[in-house]
């Protein structure tokens, strides 16, 4: 069992207007003939200067700013496992075990600023009367001709600007809070034959769980959202091998011949290797899903099928009648709608040929995803998009092969 502790990183006020420029060459004033920026002239737009205390509390009004949280605390996880190991027979052990991790105080940002629940429509429809009054009303604004050059220095301003805490500031963000946690559970098997008459073999497995409280459903307000982690795969296996063939001088066939024969024999069948990878994951979970209309009705969900992944009708996909101003229960995620598993095999043939003495020769070829297995992503999952429910690509290479030759001396 141990703690494992994170360290706070070192972060401030994210300015408004404030920003590090990555144009090494200057359009405007060079024509891109010449870096704008020299030794001679680092800062050739000047320095932006600390705004300072001097406006007090008027510092950055009628601008969106992001502040790190005044009161950060270390993330840390709890880790701790239990194995048990037991030997088979000669060179062959097997393991299983359990591990659990807990994670707390993970950050996460939060909007300070957006409309409180009750502004917002429970109907699990779209409610026009609440969306008219939120978006579409202006009101006579208690900041005009205070804050000139902003977007909140107007005659009027919108309803649902009024309706936040700090009304004077189009967006205010705390970064880095420590709201979110994860935690993990996993069962883990292992198989070992230790390499003896030219095999060998590891087979791993494990069966897992990782579920994070790392979203809020509704900006700035409510618990956050317990759902499966990006990382969740609740199932994975792992088997290599590698096989040493049994022909050649000093294997089980053909071990024994000697002559000039025995030597040509022995450089065309002996010092053959097969390695192999195997490895199956079934895939993350689906996500991340929007605010949508759902109608009911079995989804058929059909992680392959790249042309109808489930069944679109169960969705209100008309885009004039989806949700706005309203508190949101639809989840993004969930355990049984998952991406599809990975099956991939990677295996390699190698030819060692002894030369002389001091001189070896090996060829080899090398396969990635050897059976050319596709791993598909995710479907769209925007209703009012022309795509929703397909697939459009995948997110695995295709097949690879590569040849070497190496002369070792």
């Amino acid at each position: 069992m141990g703690v494992f502790v994170a360290a706070i990183g070192t972060q401030g006020i994210n300015q408004p207007g404030f920003s590090s420029s990555s144009t090494v060459l200057g359009s405007g004033t060079t024509g891109n003939l010449r870096p704008a920026v020299t030794l001679d002239n680092p800062f050739p737009t000047g320095i932006q200067q600390p705004t300072g205390a001097s406006a007090g509390l008027g510092t950055f009004m009628g601008q969106g700013i992001t502040f790190y949280n005044p009161n950060p605390l270390n993330p840390y996880s709890i880790r701790w496992n239990l194995d048990i190991q037991r030997a088979l027979g000669k060179g062959m052990v097997f393991e299983i075990g359990y591990t659990g991790n807990h994670a707390v105080h993970l950050t996460i940002d939060q909007a300070l600023n957006y409309t409180p629940a009750s502004y917002l429509s429970t109907s699990p429809f779209r409610d026009q009367a609440v969306i008219d009054r939120n978006s579409a009303t202006n009101i006579a604004n208690p900041f005009a001709g205070l804050l000139p050059g902003t977007n909140l220095n107007g005659a009027t301003i919108g309803f649902t600007q009024l309706l936040q805490q700090f009304p004077q500031f189009t967006s205010v963000t705390m970064s880095s809070t420590n709201a979110s946690s994860s935690y993990f559970h996993a069962l883990q098997m292992r198989f070992e034959k230790r390499f003896s008459a030219g095999l060998q073999l590891l087979a791993n497995y494990q069966w897992g769980r990782t579920i994070a409280r790392d979203n809020y459903l509704n900006s700035g307000f409510g618990p956050l959202e317990k759902r499966p982690a990006d990382i969740d795969r609740p199932h994975r296996i792992v088997t290599s091998f590698s096989y040493e063939l049994p022909f050649g001088r000093g294997k089980h066939f053909l071990g024994s011949m000697g002559g000039i024969g025995g030597a040509v024999m022995n450089r065309v069948i002996g010092g053959w290797v097969i390695n192999g990878i195997h490895s199956y994951e079934t895939g993350g979970p689906v996500g991340n899903w929007g605010d949508v209309i759902y109608l009911g009705g079995d989804l058929n969900y059909q992680p392959t099928n790249v042309d109808h992944t489930f069944n679109t009708a169960a969705f209100n996909t008309v885009s004039t009648q989806q949700l706005s101003n309203h508190v949101r229960t639809f989840p993004t995620r969930f355990p049984k709608l998952r991406l599809p598993s990975t099956n991939n095999v990677d295996a390699s043939i190698i030819k060692n040929t002894r030369i002389r003495e001091r001189f070896a020769l090996q060829f080899r070829t090398e396969f990635f995803n050897a059976f050319n297995h596709p791993v598909f992503n995710g479907p769209q999952l925007s209703p009012t998009n022309s795509a929703f429910g397909t697939i459009s690509g995948v997110y695995n290479l295709e097949r690879h092969i590569q040849m070497a030759l190496r002369l070792t001396f």
